[in-house]
């Protein structure tokens, strides 16, 4: 069963979330605690669910539910607070928080038809220029449960700078199974379509991270 993640509930602690989020330094942090492959996930646990709980919590206006749900060599942080809880206004969406883990091999072929079955019209849902997005690409053992988001198409496809970055990042992990990742989606409204997402590898070389505009 998906596990609760009780988030902060000091009101200075919210308070201050978008300072907190502001000082983070995922590459220090990982080159402090020497983190390893081995080590990901504690290092996770330990030091970057707090700081996402926190940051997602003063950017959310309900009242969240954040589960912890395990696919496969990746975990999810999910808010499923607007269909379990419900929102008073109506228009929020359950949405994921954080995804990290290892990358894969696929385990299975992409099912296209069940892609093209997912929100099938892209202009109605999210507007133009916007795709079926993977947080972690198929390549590198991404499936489509929880897995998939509105995602800009540059960003996607690789058609501008920071998307050929994301692609560079994308195969990367797909090259190299086992490599440690994460991905954390970055929200201002209350969609489920991220204002920008967080992308990190654990490579040879350390920590490599970028920040990435969904705009």
């Amino acid at each position: 069963m998906p596990a609760l993640i009780v988030g902060r509930a000091a009101a200075d602690a919210a308070s201050h979330a978008r300072d907190v989020e502001k000082i983070i330094d995922y590459a220090l942090l990982a080159a402090e605690r020497a983190v390893t492959g081995a080590t990901w996930d504690t290092f996770i646990r330990d030091t970057l669910i707090d700081r996402w709980v926190v940051g997602y919590e003063a950017a959310t206006d309900w009242q969240t539910e954040i589960l912890e749900i395990s696919q496969g060599e990746l975990t999810f942080l999910f808010d499923a607070g607007p269909t379990l809880i419900g929102d008073r206004q109506g228009e929020g969406d359950d949405r994921v928080v954080a995804v990290w883990g290892h990358s894969a091999s696929p385990s299975r072929r992409r099912d296209r038809a069940r892609i093209a079955g997912f929100l099938p019209n892209p202009l109605l849902w999210s507007g133009r220029d916007r795709d079926r997005g993977h947080f972690i690409a198929h390549a590198a053992g991404g499936g489509l449960d929880l897995n998939l988001f509105p995602q800009a198409a540059g960003l996607n496809r690789g058609r501008t700078k920071q998307g050929r970055r994301w692609r560079s990042m994308e195969r990367y992990a797909a090259h190299h199974p086992g490599t440690p990742l994460f991905v954390r989606p970055v929200h201002d409204t209350r969609s489920w379509t991220p204002a920008e997402v967080d992308h990190a590898i654990l490579t040879s070389r350390g920590l490599e991270f970028e920040r990435f505009s969904n705009r």
